[in-house]
């Protein structure tokens, strides 16, 4: 429920709060704030979010939920999408387009199925290759380049999802150490925790071996035109240089951004005077490192599996344009 912080006054933990919203819009209330570590800063016009609880009679009881960062979260938002747009003129405009099919399929089925108890590798998948389809063709154009990229990135995402249930079985990895998968565990008991950790790496490895694998497509297409004499061997040689760079590049990318996202807990079980050891293969710890080492085996994997479909076909595609080729020169 919203509201606006009003009279403040800093030296008192009392808050008049003016409620903008639901059965008592158009009242105010008192609102208290304990002063604990973490706890706002109210500031008069501070929007904020509240709960309420009913108390007997009529009374309602308002605390303090969250603050209301709507206008900030999508001014961000905006400023995001218009300079993809102005960078990358009609392409950002078909980015942004897949970007939104992807949310949606991933709110409107892969949530649902799995709130229901599906399967969530099968459903991981699943959802990979309903993204992957139209988000591949519509973004980079339907053309050779992208059908290479789509296959390298489908059979790259399957050895992955393979891989992961190796790893999380082999390192027993249950997940219980995440307070979310906690409360999963305990109002979702149909959910399997260690299902949704494995749908979490495939899905997490989806974005970037997509990234690599258009990157790669595209590598081989540009020296397929430069040089149509070239063999697929030739070729899958030239571009496997390229894709080195990539993979090196990636990985640090890959790895780097889940440090960042297990830092905090790390930093927690750092001062806990734990041996290193200890703390590495920690459950969290080591179900980021993992995730790490799932991400790095998938790009690995997706840099030569792409290399290796695009330069077959690049015959093709030549064979293919050589009849349009010849029409033109006629």
């Amino acid at each position: 429920m919203p509201g606006a912080a009003g009279d403040l006054r800093r030296e008192c933990d009392l808050v008049i709060i003016d409620i903008d919203g639901g059965p008592d819009e158009g009242r105010r209330t008192l609102l208290e704030m304990s002063g604990q570590p973490g706890e706002p800063e109210l500031e008069e016009g501070t929007k904020i979010h509240l709960t309420s609880h009913a108390i007997g009679g009529d009374q309602t009881r308002y605390s303090f939920l969250d603050i209301n960062r709507a206008t900030s979260v999508w001014a961000w938002v905006a400023v995001t999408a218009l300079a993809i747009v102005v960078v990358a003129a009609w392409r950002g405009v078909r980015a942004i387009a897949g970007l939104v099919l992807t949310l949606a399929v991933v709110g409107f089925f892969l949530i649902p199925a799995l709130l229901r108890g599906g399967p969530p590798v099968a459903l991981s998948l699943v959802t990979g290759a309903v993204v992957l389809f139209p988000v591949m063709f519509l973004v980079h154009g339907v053309n050779w380049k992208s059908a290479a990229a789509l296959g390298g990135t489908l059979t790259s995402l399957a050895a992955a999802a393979g891989l992961a249930h190796l790893a999380i079985g082999g390192a027993d990895l249950r997940g219980l150490a995440d307070d979310s998968n906690l409360l999963i565990q305990l109002y979702l008991p149909a959910v399997s925790v260690t299902g949704l950790m494995l749908a979490g790496f495939i899905v997490g490895a989806l974005g970037v071996l997509n990234d690599v694998t258009i990157a790669q497509a595209s590598t081989v297409t540009e020296l397929a035109e430069a040089d149509p004499d070239a063999g697929p061997l030739e070729l899958f040689a030239s571009a496997m240089r390229v894709g080195r760079d990539h993979i090196a590049s990636m990985v640090y990318t890959l790895v780097l951004a889940y440090v960042g996202a297990s830092l905090p807990m790390t930093l927690l079980l750092s001062v806990a005077e734990r041996p290193l050891m200890q703390v590495l293969t920690s459950d969290i710890v080591a179900t980021e490192l993992l995730r790490s080492a799932i991400g790095a085996l998938g790009l690995t994997l997706a840099v030569p599996v792409t290399t290796a479909i695009a330069a077959v076909t690049a015959q093709v595609r030549e064979q293919a344009n050589a009849p349009a080729q010849a029409r033109t020169r006629a």
